[in-house]
Formats: structure tokens, sequence, C-alpha cells
């Protein structure tokens, strides 16, 4: 409702005051007739202790006034051109049927149409202005229409434009600026006029004033004609004929060289001599201006044979794909009781020998032959690659043949390939490796740094001490070694698993020397699946974070030439959600990698385990110990880039193993110097915050 006269005004009506904006209707919607001279005298005795204010406010008061007393309840654009439109509407009333009209002033400048009760549609007919009102049962409302001028109309359009040709434009009343709609076809100076033709086409020319109002111009550009591409085949025989066409009508055939390819009619061409020439197809235009289309062609006299790709030995049973420099020719074996070759070159081992894959072509010497010689051995060992448990991946998979010594365990790699993956497989052989027993491993070549397929040796097994053995004889086919490659499956709860892994005596006073770099994997038990992997740092540490708990699970690190005992039967609890000494010993007398059953080489705090997780971390960090011997209290203490510490609390490391909590949610966020002290030298740590 109205505010009354003992009222306070809101501090909108303030702004709309002393700015002189009629904003105040956004707050009263009810007419601004309210509006007395109590309200402003009101005003004047608040603010008169406010000169700048008052001053300001007797500047201003009679163009207020006269704003607020022609401001309504109709609202939208109230300028526009002759022949546009606008549309007002209001919100008072706006919801009745009857009893509300709209009505232009002068219908000669500005005509007024109402397709619903509170909307109408002004149309400008002449420059002027008219005053447009809306009646309702709440009172009549109005506002002010001013319809500008549009230019006359443009002159000098004529004729369509060459391409590179000008002309000039004119319109009135001058002022105006000139744009074209599109550049690529016809260019225009902004001040003149002057429209430069660019490419063939048709575009917009406009001449706006400074109003906003505008007219313009179809401006039709000629060039030269778009002309389809020449078909046909890209070599003629010398003393033949072929045919070549053109889709685009109305042109004409020539040859760059008719002493190696003569035109003798429409599209048809002679090979004369041995060499190369370009055919050319042109198309008349407008402005004196040709379209055209070129192909090379080769003339020749003889053919070349195709050159074959090579494959290496293949296993009988096995297959290989050879391929052809050129297209079209057709496959052939020498022996097919040693090899048989498909039409698409796809070779396969019958028995072993050799036979030579031959291609033959056509050309214009007669035919030609590419051949390769392909070795068929029944010494082989072969298999798939099978990646069927995660996503589709593309590429290569390694795969490395491995010796295998039963009685030392000691293994190493003899021979590697890479095999193509197709449609998730990817087949592998290795021949003329002679009798012994061997094993076979594969790895996809993301899968060391990043969760995807694992390396998996024969028949599925992860790790060594499980992986099958293949016994090989000379001369047999061990065919159908497959490797069903694993895939990392990601985890999610509270448990935490860490360790290290070190090569060297590990008796008395101190530790082995770091094995860095080693593949680490944490496995389900009871499925085999492999749940997360990791590599261990230049201590030789290793971390799994996000573990399950109630899961039985096994570490193995993995090693090529080492035979790995896994770390088993860790199940982690919600009252103990982390293991931190699942450690491991290197042999490299043995080549074996072993779980160490004691830790004997932790008598100094410098010495010992300390492992600092999550890292990068958030709202805090876990300093987790182990095999501590002589413990005492400890001192753990974070400090910034700049040296200075931002944190620092006391560590009771009286147990053998522990860890403790520190809170960092409120420090800001960058890399600190987490340093552990106790009973030995400090141990220092490199953490993130996030």
């Amino acid at each position: 409702m109205p505010v009354s006269n003992n009222q306070s005004l809101s501090d909108a009506f303030v702004y709309a005051i002393t700015t002189g904006l009629p904003r105040v209707n956004t707050v009263f919607p009810e007419p601004v007739s309210f509006i007395t001279t109590t309200h402003i005298k009101r005003y004047f005795l608040t603010l008169k202790t406010n000169k700048p204010m008052k001053k300001k406010l007797l500047l201003t008061l009679s163009a207020a006034v006269a704003a607020f007393s022609s401001f309504g309840a109709i609202i939208g654009s109230t300028g526009i051109c002759m022949g546009s439109t606008t549309t007002l509407y209001t919100t008072t009333d706006s919801s009745l049927t009857t009893g509300v009209s709209w009505s232009s002033s002068n219908v000669a400048v500005a005509t007024v149409s109402s397709p619903s009760p509170g909307y109408a549609t002004v149309t400008g007919v002449s420059a002027g202005t008219a005053t447009i009102s809306f009646t309702g049962p709440s009172g009549t409302y109005t506002t002010v229409v001013t319809v500008d001028p549009t230019p006359t109309s443009i002159a000098g359009g004529g004729s369509p434009l060459c391409t590179g040709s000008s002309i000039t434009l004119t319109a009135t009343p001058v002022g105006g600026s000139w744009s074209s709609g599109s550049s690529s076809v016809a260019t225009v100076t902004t001040t003149t006029g002057v429209v430069t033709g660019a490419g063939a086409g048709t575009t917009s020319i406009y001449y706006t004033l400074g109003t906003g109002c505008s007219a313009s111009v179809t401006v039709t550009v000629t060039g030269a004609p778009a002309v389809d591409s020449v078909t046909g085949p890209s070599s003629v025989c010398v003393g033949s004929t072929s045919t070549y066409t053109c889709a685009t009508p109305g042109g004409s055939w020539s040859s760059s060289a008719p002493s190696v390819a003569s035109v003798s009619g429409p599209g048809v061409i002679v090979g004369m001599t041995a060499g190369t020439a370009y055919i050319t197809y042109t198309v008349p235009g407008s402005c004196g201006l040709a379209g055209y289309s070129v192909r090379m062609i080769t003339v020749s006299s003889t053919t070349t044979p195709a050159t074959l790709t090579t494959i290496p030995t293949i296993a009988v049973g096995s297959t290989g794909a050879v391929s052809a420099s050129v297209a079209g020719g057709t496959w052939s074996s020498s022996t097919p009781s040693v090899a048989t070759v498909s039409a698409s070159g796809v070779v396969t081992g019958v028995s072993a020998g050799t036979a030579t894959i031959s291609y033959e072509t056509t050309g214009c010497g007669g035919p030609a032959w590419g051949t390769t010689v392909v070795t068929v051995s029944s010494d082989c060992i072969s298999g798939d690659v099978l990646l069927s448990s995660g996503p589709t991946v593309w590429g290569n998979v390694k795969v490395w043949l491995i010796k295998y010594n039963p009685t030392t365990h000691i293994l190493y790699a003899v021979d590697s390939m890479m095999a193509p993956i197709a449609s998730g497989t990817a087949h592998y052989q290795f021949c003329g490796m002679g009798s012994d027993s061997f094993r076979v491993k594969a790895a996809y070549p993301d899968s060391v740094m990043a969760v995807g397929y694992l390396p998996t040796y024969h028949m599925a097994s992860s790790y060594w001490n499980t992986a099958n053995v293949i016994n090989h004889t000379a001369g047999v086919a061990d065919a159908g070694k497959d490797i069903n490659m694993g895939y990392g499956t990601t985890t999610s709860g509270p448990g935490f698993i860490a360790g290290d892994v070190t090569t060297g005596a590990n008796k008395g006073t101190a530790d082995g020397s770091p094995v860095a770099g080693m593949l680490v994997f944490c496995v389900n038990e009871s499925t085999g699946a492999i749940m997360q992997q990791a590599v261990t740092n230049n201590l030789g540490q290793y971390s799994f974070s996000n573990l399950p708990t109630g899961v039985a699970m096994r570490i193995y690190p993995e090693a090529i030439n080492y035979a790995t005992t896994a770390y088993a039967g860790i199940t982690l609890t919600s009252s103990a959600p982390s293991m931190t000494v699942a450690d491991f010993t290197q042999h490299t007398l043995s080549m074996t990698i072993t779980p160490k059953t004691t830790a004997t080489g932790h008598i100094a705090v410098s010495d010992m385990a300390v492992r600092v997780y999550p890292n990068p971390a958030t709202e805090s960090l876990t300093i987790a110990w182990n095999n501590v011997i002589n413990g005492t209290t400890g001192t753990a203490s974070l400090t910034d880039v700049t040296g200075r510490r931002v944190l620092e609390t006391t560590i009771d490391m009286r147990n053998t193993s522990g860890s403790v909590q520190l809170s960092t949610g409120k420090l800001p966020r960058g890399v600190y110097m987490l340093q552990v002290t106790g009973s030995g030298n400090p141990v220092t740590n490199r953490v993130s915050l996030q």
C-alpha cells in the first residue's frame, strides 16, 4: 500500500530523489502521485546537517520531480526505427481481460496493437514522438516513444560486380557508416561506401546512422566458377588410352606435356612416352575469369614390383601378416605344405621349413612379383596374451621369454618381442631356443606407473612362485601357452600397508641397501585380484592407502629375474587399520625376494622405518614408525620452505612400533619438511599439503 505522510520513505526513494532515476517504482508499485511535499520537507529536515547531500538535492530536485511526474507503470524500450517494432508491457491490471486498453497519441508517428492485455506492440511509422498510454481500473499510465528515421534507399548497387572491381554506393542523410555482411565476398570502406569484389557470391552492404537505424542492399560478385575434381586413373601405359571425367559441364581439356600425354577427345588421354603430365579441365566464367581442375598422371612402359614386409620365423600352426606397397595384387606360396597365404596376406605355418610368399601385380610392362621368404619352425613356444578383464587398449604388449632353473630358482630373460594388440588379444611366439625350462611374462607398457593391466605370467599367475614352467623340447611346437593379464582394481577403505625392500646381509647393526624402483603389488589373497600397485622410492620404501578392512591380502614385489615369496596373511581391521612392517630382502646370489620375519637392523631412529601418510595431505598427517630398539621420547616438527617452524609435537617412541597424527587443516597449502628426532640422528621427510 502507499506510504502515509507520517511514515519514513525507503532508501530507494532517497536514491531516486538524489539521482533523478525513477527506480522507486520497483519498491512502490503504485503510482507515484502519493509522493507529497511533506515527504520532501521531511528529507530536507533529515539531511540538513549533510551539506553536500543538501546541495545535491537542491540541484537535482526539479529533474527528480519531472522524472517522477512522467514515470508510469509502462516498461520497455522507447526508441525505435521507422518500420521497426518494440514491445511494451505493464504489471498493473495486466491480469484483466476487459476494461483495459492501449493507445497512441499520434498514429502517424507510431501505431500500437495489443496481443494480450499486459503487452503492446508499437510500430514506428514516421520520424517523431508519440505518447503510448495504458488505461485500466487503476488509472492511466503513459510513456513517450521516439521514432528515428531510417536512411533513404541505397543507390549505386546496379549490375553484378566482378572480382577485384569496385563501385561506390550512396545514401542520405550523410554521416552514417558502411559495413559488409561478408568480407570474403565484398569489402566496403566505412565512410565512403566504396565496395570491392573479393570473391564470387552475394552479400548485404549496410548503411547505419548514429541512431542505429540502417538500410541495406544486396551486392552480387561474379568470379571464376567452381570446378569439380577430375577423376580417372593415376597412370596410363605408353600407347594406351584412358578416359577422365569432370562433373562440371562446359569445360575443355588440355595437357601440359602433349609429347608425354596427349588429348585425343573430351577426357580421352593417350600415353605417348614415359613421364608425367598435368591434365587440366577449364571452364570459362564471367568477367573474363575461368575455373579449372588439374590432375597429374604418369605415363609408363614398365611394371614396378611391390615391396613386401618381412615376418620373423613363425611356429607351426601360428600366423603372421605380410603387406604389400601397392594394392590389387594376388598372393601365393611356393610351398603350401610349409606355409599357406590368404588373399589378404595372412601366412599360416603348416610344417617346418621355408616357403617363398609372392605378390603378383600387372602393369604396362606385364606381370611383376614381390617376394619374401618365411621360415616355419616346430621348435617354438607361442600363445596369446588375453586382455579381457579390463577396458579396451591399443598398441603393443611386451612379452619376455625367461629361462628358469628349478634347482637354483635363477631366472633371466633370453628373448623378448612386442606383440600388437588386436581385438583384446596379442599373439606372441619364440622359436629356435632349444630344449630348456622357460617361463613367459607379459606387461602392458603403461602398467608400471598407472592403474591398468599389470605384469602377469603364463596361465594367469601374478608372481613367479606360482607361474607355470614350460619344459620345452627342441623340435616341438609348444602352442597355446596363453597369458591372461590381470587388471588392477581401485579399492577404498581406511587401511594402510607399508614396508621396504632392501638388499644385503641385514645382520645385527645396519640395514641393507635400499632397492629403489621395484614394482610392488597388493593382492587379494582369496581371489588373486591385484588391488593396488606401488613403486619403491629411493629409500626402498613403498606404501598402500585406501585399503579395505576384513580382507586377507598379500604383498608381492615383482622383479623379472627374481623368484618372490609373498608377504601373506595380512588382514586389517577397524581397530588395527594399518600394518607398516611388510618388509622384504632381495637376495642377489639366490635370485630370490623373501619377507623379513624379524627386523634386526633398526637400532637408531635414523635407521628405523618412519613413514608419513597420506602425502600429499589435506587435514592431517600420520607419522608411523616400527622396529625401534631402545626407544625414547621423540619430537616431530614441521617447517616451511623459509625454515620457519610451524608445528611441533612430542612423540612417545618407547614402544617398538606406533603412530601419531598431526592436524594440518589450518596450515597454508604448500611444501614442508617434517623432521622426526629420537635416540639417533633425525629423519627428514618432504611433505605436501593440498
